[in-house]
């Protein structure tokens, strides 16, 4: 097959692909079309050119797709998305012009600095790739990536080069995510590689923000990370379960700023 045939095969099955999921990833396409990620990501640089899609972090979307966090690893089936956004679009509120961040990897501290775009002068250091990649594109913000060895699975870095540069930073705040937060059990994670980054990330900034949809509060998680009095600030999804709101009551008792958001979800 010409060369040129079998590039216009790979683009007309690139937008079949992305017409009936919305949203498509670099890793996914080259898999399905044995075409290297370096060819994929070309091609979806000219479909972006001629106006037929929007490229994402590690992947695209629909030129008029107006999905929000649809970024590889952020899929529209992610599990409580809506909860994610919600409390990422409150916890944006929080970030001004000119602030440094230091944040950990997770949908919802990636969003929350993306509802954050019309900040000025950010300073962004963080753990995740996928963070990386997509808010170095924004013009007046800088963004440094930590080194060391990447977990494949959520696309993050950890080891001991990466502890070794978080402590090179002072942020203005800190912005993370847990799998578990609770009262007695403290803040929790399930990725076990992770932890030490976690532990250096909240001793290096002078407020800590703590975003977490409501399902993962009361509940403990195999990894600990710190005590619920380790953050400043949590921002959670309003709610009237009863057990919740006893968590929450209980958590402000700490010491803890509890913002929710302004919607019961």
């Amino acid at each position: 097959m010409a060369a040129g045939t079998a590039q216009k095969e790979r683009l007309n099955r690139i937008i079949q692909n992305l017409e009936i999921k919305k949203a498509v990833s670099v890793s996914e396409l080259s898999r399905e079309l044995a075409t290297s990620v370096v060819t994929i990501r070309k091609d979806l640089q000219r479909l972006e050119q001629e106006g037929k899609l929007k490229r994402v972090s590690g992947g695209a979307v629909l030129a008029n797709s107006q999905e929000e966090g649809t970024d590889l690893g952020y899929s529209k089936e992610k599990p409580n998305r809506d909860l994610k956004l919600a409390v990422a679009k409150k916890a944006a509120e929080l970030i001004q012009d000119g602030d440094s961040l230091i944040m950990t990897a997770g949908m919802t501290t990636h969003m929350t600095v993306r509802y954050a775009g019309d900040r000025a002068g950010l300073k962004i250091v963080t753990d995740s790739l996928i963070t990386a990649e997509d808010l170095c594109r924004h013009a007046e913000w800088q963004v440094i990536i930590l080194g060391g060895e990447i977990c494949e699975r959520d696309f993050f870095v950890h080891g001991r080069d990466a502890v070794r540069q978080v402590s090179r930073y002072m942020a203005d705040k800190a912005i993370v995510t847990m799998d578990g937060v609770d009262v007695d059990a403290g803040l929790t994670t399930l990725r076990v590689e992770g932890v030490n980054t976690l532990k250096s990330i909240l001793a290096r900034a002078r407020a800590k923000i703590l975003v977490a949809d409501i399902t993962k509060i009361g509940i403990e998680s195999c990894c600990h990370v710190g005590n619920i009095t380790d953050v400043d600030i949590l921002v959670t999804n309003r709610t009237e379960d009863a057990e919740k709101l006893k968590i929450l009551k209980s958590i402000a008792e700490k010491g803890v700023e509890v913002i929710c958001t302004d919607e019961v979800e």
